[in-house]
């Protein structure tokens, strides 16, 4: 297919059918359980896959989980209760804030955010962001933290160990809601549905045994771009569409941009496609009007990214020795 500054057109219609279909064979012929649970953020993906979720299996049996904690915005509860509301959803909230107290999560963390601004009382706001849009500059992938105060945001760059250390802290989020669907699914005999999509799986925007731990990612080949089709489609929430995507992690509110991917996703989802289909390029300039030193630039970031989580996508290794 010819690449082009859009993306091929889809048949929402049609995916979400075949996303339905997906889902349905998963849950009674693969793996042969009751039902599916789904947790949901307030944000778009996993407001399409509760929704076709329980299109798959029926309302009775789908439960939809929220799974809030102290920094979250209170902002995605209200949205998920939304979400579930409209759509006549079984839910529950389990809020995380204790297992993650248990954790030292917070603490370690914070401990960290003392080392650079040693005011810090736990009332002010934070955030770690990644450098400015990869189409106005260039720059290698480090991280900064931001403190805001009333009257004023410092930022100073982290040192490597820190910043394993506070995404080592803050990925316990990620694991401890895993480890709430399971229980969840364990109980009442379901499977545990992801919600990335492809721009999300493609670079590596997940966590190991986190919201990457499931049984089944039913959107994990759809762009981004498509998943915004798919919402109108399924009349999700406007309040949903329209919120910036956001991982919802920090005490300060930080987009997917700032933390990760440094560019919006309607042009990268475009480099995605110019990346996976091995467009040169000089072509990728020509047809969206970009120079190709920051083409380059950016097809590079993503392969880099890539190549980086590569062990994410696999299975955990083994010696492949067999004895008699």
């Amino acid at each position: 297919m010819q690449f082009s500054n859009k993306l091929p057109a889809i048949d929402p219609r049609a995916e979400a059918k075949y996303i339905v279909d997906f889902i349905t064979d998963q849950v009674k012929h693969h793996y042969k359980r009751d039902g599916i649970v789904v947790g949901i953020s307030g944000g778009i993906d996993s407001a399409i896959t509760a929704v076709l979720s329980q299109m798959a299996v029926g309302k009775d049996r789908f439960k939809a989980v929220l799974l809030p904690e102290k920094e979250s915005s209170p902002v995605s509860t209200t949205l998920g209760i939304e979400l579930a509301e409209k759509f006549d959803m079984a839910y529950s909230i389990e809020d995380i804030t204790a297992v993650l107290e248990g954790f030292r999560a917070y603490e370690t963390r914070d401990n960290v955010v003392k080392k650079y601004f040693p005011e810090y009382d736990g009332t002010q706001k934070w955030k770690i962001v990644q450098p400015g849009n990869l189409l106005e500059k260039d720059s290698i992938n480090f991280y900064s933290l931001k403190l805001e105060s009333s009257s004023e945001t410092r930022s100073t760059r982290l040192r490597l160990r820190d910043l394993r250390t506070i995404i080592g802290a803050t990925d316990l989020k990620q694991r401890t809601r895993m480890a709430k669907l399971y229980q969840v699914a364990e109980t009442e005999n379901y499977i545990v549905a992801g919600t990335t999509n492809l721009s999300e799986t493609y670079q590596g925007f997940y966590v190991k045994y986190g919201d990457g731990g499931v049984d089944i990612e039913p959107l994990a080949y759809l762009y981004k771009t498509y998943i915004y089709q798919l919402a109108e489609y399924l009349q999700i929430p406007e309040g949903i569409i329209n919120r910036p995507p956001s991982p919802d992690t920090f005490s300060s509110e930080v987009s997917d941009d700032e933390f990760f991917f440094r560019i919006p996703y309607q042009t990268l989802d475009l480099f995605l496609w110019a990346v996976r289909e091995n467009v040169a390029p000089d072509e990728v300039s020509r047809k969206l009007d970009i120079s190709e030193e920051k083409v380059t630039r950016i097809m590079n970031d993503i392969i880099h990214k890539y190549n980086l989580s590569g062990h994410l996508r696999l299975m955990p290794a083994s010696p492949d020795r067999i004895l008699p």
